[in-house]
């Protein structure tokens, strides 16, 4: 059996009969992590697509016609850009900040004249007086640098040497995920039915 590569097995949390004094609560809280996966061979990730594409073509066209096949060496092209595509994956793990460290980090930040006065006009425009809380340009790096568990950072040279590098949407799902992962709200919903099933049918449960 194979395990998913986002599972990740841990000790079962301590169950407590009540939540017992707040310095106990205290000590319990874990801030939220998320792992955000890059693709550095950005190129064998943008050709897995039309590969694909490619290979369902031509087991149709191997299907229709009495001729050498054609799918086997475009099926193990595609193979070999996957395998490219995943050697080259780095899975960068952000957790989120005190909230108070965040507020410092955002106050460190704050929107620049022209941010403003274009939040103006579109307020004006639309009827939303909705001004901007911080200047993302900065921002944006600022917080993942804080956030960021792994990889490793050496040396905020390192890390803005790296940021520089960043694709606009390489450094979007970084952006995005370090604002979720700060501002969201950690909640498991109900147990799950499948977990329950899968357990009553090896009489687990």
């Amino acid at each position: 059996m194979t395990v998913p590569e986002t599972f990740q097995a841990g000790p079962a949390p301590a169950t407590t009969a009540g939540a017992g004094t707040l310095a106990a609560v205290t000590s319990r809280i874990q801030r939220p992590r998320e792992r955000v996966p890059l693709y550095l061979d950005a190129e064998a990730a943008s050709q897995i697509a039309d590969a694909e594409a490619a290979l369902e073509r031509a087991r149709e066209y191997d299907e229709q016609h009495n001729e050498p096949d054609t799918a086997p060496a475009i099926a193990q092209h595609l193979r070999e850009l996957e395998d490219r595509a995943e050697a080259s994956k780095v899975v960068f793990v952000l957790q989120a900040v005190p909230h108070r460290h965040y507020q410092k980090l955002r106050a460190q930040c704050p929107p620049t004249d022209t941010q403003v006065e274009e939040a103006a006009r579109r307020a004006e425009a639309s009827g939303q007086d909705v001004l901007p809380a911080f200047d993302p340009d900065t921002f944006a790096p600022l917080l993942v640098r804080h956030q960021l568990l792994e990889p490793a950072v050496g040396s905020d040279e390192e890390f803005e040497a790296f940021w520089e590098e960043l694709s606009d949407g390489q450094l979007n799902q970084l952006w995005s995920t370090a604002l979720t992962v700060q501002l969201g709200v950690t909640d498991p919903g109900p147990k799950s039915e499948l977990a329950s099933e899968t357990l009553r049918s090896f009489g687990l449960s």
